[in-house]
């Protein structure tokens, strides 16, 4: 597996209804949008197992769960789903799972920016403005230096 750096939410660990015991630990991704694709999510099961490239999609009736699939020629829509939920509970806790993460990230995302709006920018110098402070503070540095000694030249031949 690849070492793919994360930076999206981790839904709160959750146990899968039924009793089948599955601990689920989700992390979502958002990205910029692309047609109907508005992010990724990776689920961890019981810490031992891990499924990637569920992609969380935007419908008009809202947001929904793609299984990860791989092309298929023969398939109606040319994919074919690799992992599937046998049970309907299961597959809607995963769902659910999923799209809390989603949701949490975007969250995120947004008081940050709310954040940076409120913050003012930090004052920086003009570049003209750096350039003289440069120049005034080596010319002190200079003056407080001891001139150097030229060596002597050779003594003529």
């Amino acid at each position: 597996m690849s070492e793919e750096k994360t930076t999206g939410a981790q839904a709160p660990e959750q146990e899968a209804p039924g009793g089948s015991g599955l601990k689920l630990d989700v992390t979502a991704r958002p990205i910029d949008p692309i047609k109907n694709l508005v992010g990724f999510a990776t689920v961890k099961l019981n810490d031992c197992f891990v499924v990637e490239d569920f992609k969380i999609l935007q419908s008009d009736k809202g947001l929904y769960v793609g299984m990860p699939s791989k092309p298929d020629k023969s398939s109606r829509t040319g994919y074919r789903d690799t992992v599937k939920p046998i049970t309907k509970e299961f597959r809607e806790e995963l769902h659910g799972a999923i799209l809390e993460a989603y949701q949490q990230e975007i969250e995120k995302l947004q008081a940050r920016i709310a954040a940076a709006r409120q913050a003012p920018p930090p004052e920086k110098a003009s570049i003209k403005g750096q350039l003289e402070a440069g120049t005034k503070k080596a010319a002190k540095e200079n003056a407080v230096r001891a001139p150097k000694e030229k060596p002597a030249k050779a003594a003529e031949r």
